[in-house]
């Protein structure tokens, strides 16, 4: 259950976060053709721009023959995919091109599209309308049984500089092959630690669990280039200078991520799609410094996996363990060492003796997670710590506190590791 004061309204969210924002961050979000720019100077890559069209005069110019190949005709400074359309194919030997519905469009329908973004029937912020005309993404392979129409993509909220929640927008042909939600695309939860997906949303707040119509399970979907992704919004986030926002990508199948977009005020129905509260993981990370890209990611996984044991087992599937066992702990060189630990289920995070953390060699500043306040000790490090128990190795993050320097178990695990598991009573 997700409890009430963690979730982020869109007061807080207006009057709070999209505020730390700066002005210069905020004019790559209000343009897409500023982003795509200054990302591809900074090695992101993004679709590749086929022309970008700022009046009539440059329209009548333009030669739609010269594409070859699909592409998506959008407003420069539009949103929730309001005036967007994706043209899959252009018919052989005709001047003939057919969008996403299988409607057959000619020149003229082309130019009349792009004559009304440029009178700013699409445009948001009142600037200067534009109209831009780019490679349209291909499906990735690996999510096309789940996909009815168009390219999906997904959303990584990244605030000070480290992912706190994400999302993967499926297109629907209720939402013409687009990724919005309220147009009827559907949002799923990803859990951070594996990358699959989780339950799913729709129409901003309608949660499911399996996807509409079937049986399948809308949980346990591996996302393609998970690790990468996050890594590429953090980048995003970084360059262009926002506190908060929420990183739009493309999974292309032959190029990898691809930032779409940047939006300075992202939806919350993420919240739903992740059965988590925005607010509470903005709290998290409010006061953390990552040291680079992969430390950000690193603190994102540690922080927000959500360790699951696996759906529909029973009791009779999991593994008992005694609350006090002989685990393997491996240090810095990857070396096992045989230790006691107690299964403490009164904890969440698992911890580590202060000493027997520095016998290991995982006692390293430059490898601290970050530090969490802890009653009578102060703020403590958090460290990467892998353990096995039984028959499973675990990477999971550690509390280092010298209340267990004196105990003849240097090593809690804590809830949070337990999953697939069952401790048993005491003998």
């Amino acid at each position: 259950m997700v409890k009430a004061s963690h979730i982020l309204g869109l007061n807080a969210r207006n009057q709070l976060y999209e505020p730390l924002n700066s002005a210069a961050a905020v004019k790559f979000g209000t343009s897409k053709l500023r982003a795509k720019q200054f990302l591809a100077k900074h090695g992101i890559i993004v679709a590749q721009l086929y022309a970008q069209i700022d009046d009539e005069d440059r329209l009548r110019k333009f030669s739609w023959s010269s594409i070859d190949g699909p592409f998506v005709i959008k407003p420069a400074n539009g949103s929730a995919g309001k005036g967007v359309l994706v043209i899959k194919k252009k018919k052989k030997h005709e001047s003939i091109w057919v969008d996403l519905e299988d409607r057959e469009l000619r020149a003229q329908d082309l130019n009349l599209h792009v004559s009304n973004i440029l009178q700013g029937e699409y445009s948001t912020w009142g600037s200067k309308p534009q109209a831009l005309i780019e490679e349209r993404v291909p499906l990735h392979p690996d999510l096309a049984d789940i996909v009815e129409l168009g390219t999906p993509d997904i959303r990584v909220i990244v605030f000070n500089n480290i992912p706190v929640m994400a999302e993967l927008r499926l297109p629907t042909k209720a939402s013409g092959g687009r990724a919005n939600l309220h147009q009827g695309a559907i949002g799923l939860g990803v859990d951070f630690g594996t990358g699959e997906t989780t339950s799913g949303v729709t129409g901003g707040n309608k949660i499911f669990t399996k996807f509409p119509g079937t049986d399948r399970s809308t949980a346990g979907i591996p996302v393609p280039y998970w690790t990468d992704i996050l890594k590429i919004a953090v980048r995003a986030a970084n360059a262009t200078g926002f506190a908060y926002v929420g990183v739009d990508l493309f999974m292309h199948p032959e190029k990898g991520p691809m930032v779409a977009e940047l939006n300075r005020a992202p939806g919350l129905a993420i919240q739903l799609a992740n059965h988590a509260g925005l607010k509470r993981r903005l709290q998290r990370v409010e006061e953390m410094e990552a040291r680079n890209v992969s430390h950000a990611v690193r603190i994102a996984q540690s922080l927000f996996a959500q360790n699951i044991p696996p759906s529909q087992e029973s009791d009779v599937d999991l593994t008992i363990i005694a609350p006090k066992e002989k685990v393997l702990v491996y240090d810095a060189n990857d070396k096992d060492h045989e230790s006691n630990a107690i299964m403490n289920t009164g904890r969440f995070r698992s911890a580590i003796s202060h000493s027997y953390a520095q016998h290991l060699g995982l006692f390293t500043p430059s490898e601290f997670l970050w530090k969490q306040e802890i009653e009578g000790e102060g703020k403590v490090p958090v460290i990467e710590v892998t353990v096995k128990i039984r028959h499973k190795v675990i990477k999971t993050s550690m509390i280092v506190t010298k209340k267990l320097d004196h105990s003849r178990s240097p090593i809690e695990i804590g809830r949070k590791d337990l999953g697939g598991f069952l401790v048993g009573e005491p003998l």
